[in-house]
């Protein structure tokens, strides 16, 4: 026997009897016997724990398992694929197995709140296309074996012996051999990377290919894809070494706005390595979806389901079985997705942005293989309908055409690209003989649907500067800068329109009810339903060179949506109108967003103190609603100095003076206020010039004032 080496910690072991076994399973090694002819294994030595290791999943045989299988007959002739592995992996890899050749279950499913009538339907129709497969025993299909007192017996007088602990040795036939056994380093595979002379900058929609074959398929990367959605990449599926296949295009990691999965076979969800990454990820997926990448990922990582969900920010993708979904807006780009007919829950996507559609289908019988189960009424008409036609209007469609009985037929594909002309397609999981007549969906190859803008230095400085928008990640701001448009506001006064905008260079003067109230300066950020009191609401330039960023209203919610400006927003417009007042004039943006994230708002009931004299001073206090009395007491007598409404401040004279409150203010009604800590008002609010200029002259007026009236009151 010879050991044959697949990658730098893999090998490959020719058996006597004519099978072949290999110690290590990494990802796309299928592909590199396949490329190098060499035997393909029905026997794998899984390495130690832990399977995740050196940045790629250690037990990625999921092709090597449908490839014995089905191609090699395995299913057909009664003989199952061998996985041996150690004792306490034992239970991981079966539920590995059982997700890979059964796919989820209803109860996990159930468990990822998928509904009930999608959960039948799937599983009616994951049963009936698997066809025999799904009704064979799992023991004649695959078997895990565990070492037992370090050694395995395997029929075929194949006996397998733990040789310390990196080592085993293979007996079968009276030959026998040492190999390694450990975890697969990175390796430089034999598979095409895509390179560019300059970072890839992506447009406002568009598409760029990083590989789509089938896991069959050597020297081919697996199906992953890039959708530019306003400049910023969403992953669609995933193949290995996608860290690599990333950086050769430029594109930077904390960028990436998500991975969509569209199912769970390991040539479109190897992403291990992006969901245990330096940063939480959010993954995109339907519920069914989830249950079994979760699965999957708790027996590679060896950590419980709950630990899984826990890794990822999950956005649940709910399909129609014979309609598209509702759409999501996701950073200004509408997303639509449907169940496909696969052996396994696989989703079909569409990409909206200005009336440009992107499709793809994901892994799906189509044409007339939808024909037997519309007989057997295993699916509708309506249901193969809506399947058949879901992308038949799109202008780029990314299509399977794999052929065989779960894909589609090569040629029908191909019969849809010509009633269709003006459509783009690129095929996926492309068959040799096909490519003559398909365009297949070459790695690097990128597609421009939405150009993107360019935008000067000085308007992405506003933007990216903008004390507002400070703690917005930047994938929303770049998001922002390019999915919104620069406009020139009007001069004179005009009624706001939809959408949000945000001022990127001069000022806007904000006209409510015909009375100007106050500006908006540059980075700032205004939308109608900020002010909702105002009857009417209008905007004008306050100089010729004002540049505002205008952003559609379903990429201004959909902001607000992810990252909690919402209430920012709303709590800063309900409350700089009164800094204004104190301060004297208009304060900068920066000033106003500091003392908004400062100030509380806070209520008060009639009668109600609001400080008492001789309390210590904690906090500055201005009236935004209602009415208060201010007294002082001398001895048992208490006497008003005065009532006030809104825009009255209070507070300032103990603390600038460090000394107790000089007086009571009592609410004479309910009391609205904003209520800023004594810390924040003296290196904050008096931080502002003028306002120290302003609320010092006041406490001073208010002192002596206050003396008067205590002199006037001994004398009398």
């Amino acid at each position: 026997m010879e050991a044959i080496r697949v990658l730098e910690d893999t090998y490959l072991a020719p058996l006597p009897d004519g099978r072949a076994l290999m110690v290590g399973a990494p990802p796309e090694a299928l592909k590199v016997l396949l490329l190098w002819e060499y035997p393909e294994p029905a026997v794998t030595v899984l390495p130690p724990d832990p399977l995740y290791a050196n940045g790629i999943n250690q037990a990625s045989f999921e092709f090597l398992i449908f490839n014995h299988l089905f191609r090699m007959g395995g299913a057909r002739d009664g003989v199952p694929y061998y996985l041996v592995c150690d004792p306490g992996q034992k239970e991981r890899i079966e539920s590995l197995v059982l997700d890979i050749l059964r796919g989820p279950s209803d109860e996990w499913m159930a468990a990822h709140r998928t509904p009930a009538s999608h959960r039948k339907q799937l599983l009616r129709e994951m049963f009936a296309v698997s066809g025999g497969v799904a009704e064979a025993p799992l023991e004649r299909l695959t078997r895990v074996v565990a070492f037992e007192q370090g050694r395995v017996e395997l029929p075929g007088d194949l006996v397998i012996q733990q040789v310390g602990t990196d080592a085993v040795r293979v007996e079968c036939c009276g030959e026998s051999m040492q190999m390694p056994r450990r975890a697969q380093r990175r390796a430089t595979l034999p598979l095409f990377f895509a390179d560019v002379e300059e970072p890839v900058i992506g447009p406002r929609l568009g598409l760029q290919v990083i590989g789509s074959a089938s896991g069959f398929t050597g020297s081919e990367w697996s199906s992953a894809f890039i959708i530019w959605i306003n400049g910023q990449p969403l992953i669609v599926d995933g193949t290995p070494y996608l860290e690599e296949h990333l950086a050769r295009l430029g594109v930077e990691d904390h960028h990436v706005l998500g991975y969509l999965i569209t199912h769970a076979h390991e040539d479109h969800a190897n992403i291990v390595g992006q969901l245990v990454n330096r940063r939480k990820v959010t993954v995109l997926t339907s519920p069914p979806i989830m249950a079994s990448l979760t699965t999957r990922l708790a027996a590679v990582l060896g950590i419980a389901p709950a630990d899984v969900r826990r890794l990822v920010n999950w956005v649940p993708l709910h399909p129609g079985l014979d309609e598209f979904s509702p759409p999501l807006n996701w950073y200004g780009a509408e997303i639509r997705t449907w169940y496909s007919v696969h052996t396994i829950p696989t989703l079909g996507v569409e990409f909206r942005m200005e009336e440009k559609t992107i499709c793809l289908p994901g892994d799906t019988i189509w044409g007339r293989q939808l024909d037997p189960f519309v007989e057997r009424r295993v699916i509708s008409p309506r249901r193969a309908r809506f399947v058949q036609e879901s992308y038949s209007s799109a202008d780029v469609v990314v299509a399977d055409a794999g052929g065989g009985p779960i894909h589609p037929d090569p040629d029908e594909v191909r019969a849809l690209a010509e009633q269709h002309p003006s459509q783009i397609t690129l095929v996926t999981h492309i068959p040799e003989y096909a490519r003559p007549y398909l365009t297949p969906a070459e790695p690097g190859k990128g597609l421009t649907l939405v150009p993107r803008t360019p935008r000067t230095p000085e308007q992405a400085t506003a933007l990216f500067g903008s004390p507002l928008l400070k703690d917005v990640p930047e994938q929303w701001l770049l998001a922002l800068l390019y999915g919104g448009d620069v406009v020139d506001p009007p001069e004179e006064p005009a009624p706001v329109q939809p959408g949000a905008i945000v001022v990127l260079s001069g000022s806007l003067a904000v006209r409510q009810d015909g009375e100007e109230t106050f500006r908006l300066e540059r980075g700032d950020m205004f939308h109608h339903s900020l002010l909702p009191a105002c009857r009417t609401l209008e905007l004008r330039s306050t100089a010729t060179w004002t540049r505002v960023l205008s952003i559609p209203e379903p990429l201004y919610q959909s902001l607000l949506t992810a990252t909690g400006l919402r209430g920012t927003l709303q709590h800063l417009y309900r409350t700089r109108r009164w800094w204004s007042g104190i301060i004297g004039g208009e304060p900068s943006l920066d000033t106003l967003v500091v003392l908004s994230r400062l100030c509380r708002e806070r209520s008060f009931q009639a009668n109600a103190e609001i400080v008492r004299q001789g309390d210590t001073a904690t906090h500055f206090y201005v009236v935004t609603a209602g009415q208060v009395e201010v007294t002082r007491s001398d001895g048992d007598t208490a006497h008003v100095l005065g009532q006030f409404g809104p825009g009255f401040f209070f507070g300032e004279i103990a603390l600038l003076c460090e000394e107790r409150r000089t007086a009571t203010v009592r609410a004479l009604t309910a009391v609205d206020t904003l209520e800023l800590a004594g810390r924040a008002f003296l290196r904050n609010l008096m931080d502002v010039p003028h306002a120290r200029f302003l609320i010092s002259h006041a406490a001073e007026e208010r002192r002596r004032r206050l003396h008067e009236t205590i002199q006037h009151i001994r004398k009398g």
